[in-house]
């Protein structure tokens, strides 16, 4: 025998072979993660769509609302201005009444006096 053949020993072609046979798993593996990765980033990419457009439903939705609010308070404005202005008014028939009513009492002790 030769000096070389007692140096390789005979286990080496499976320990290569299983070797050969962790790199192919672990390159499949590599791809499968990739490919679920890039699953998983589509899903995201899907939910980060979504999740804009509800945002610009609820920015729509606020927008709607500041819109009522600016009509309710100008309505209720418009309200509070017609009240002060009847209550104007009934403060000047009031006061008229009371003149009147001065002006009749004032008739009916001039009748009574004579």
């Amino acid at each position: 025998m030769s000096v070389r053949t007692k140096l390789q020993p005979t286990g080496t072609d499976p320990i290569l072979n299983t070797l050969t046979d962790l790199v192919n798993g672990l390159g499949q593996t590599r791809a499968e993660m990739r490919q679920r990765f890039e699953k998983l980033e589509h899903k995201l990419d899907r939910h980060e769509q979504r999740f804009d457009q509800q945002d610009k439903r609820f920015d729509q939705q606020d927008k709607r609302f500041d819109q009522q609010d600016k009509r309710f308070d100008q309505f209720r404005q418009e309200v509070n201005q017609r009240f002060d202005r009847q209550d104007t008014r009934f403060d000047q028939i009031e006061q008229k009444i009371d003149r009147v009513t001065g002006e009749i009492k004032e008739m009916f002790q001039a009748l009574l006096s004579r």
